[in-house]
């Protein structure tokens, strides 16, 4: 299970907050911000606690509205967390 706030470390030893979680098409899908760097972000479908990067155009035009709209909320609550 993940959970908004949750810190993550990559393959590559990157480590992320989990900044919104949605799901569309019966798929879960995160935000994961740098909490060093807002700017760098990683996209990923959540599965049997895994995260795969997500690299199709459509799919990521579609899940970054729903995360605009999840993040317009619930941002300023994670930024308070990480602080």
């Amino acid at each position: 299970m993940i959970e908004r706030c949750e810190t993550w470390t990559l393959e590559d030893g990157s480590k992320y907050v989990v900044a919104s979680i949605v799901e569309l098409d019966g798929k879960k899908y995160v935000y994961l911000m740098n909490p060093d760097d807002y700017n760098d972000y990683f996209i990923g479908e959540y599965s049997n606690d895994e995260i795969a990067d997500v690299v199709d155009p459509d799919l990521l035009e579609n899940l970054l509205l729903k995360f605009n709209d999840d993040l317009k909320i619930n941002l300023p609550k994670i930024l308070e967390e990480l602080a």
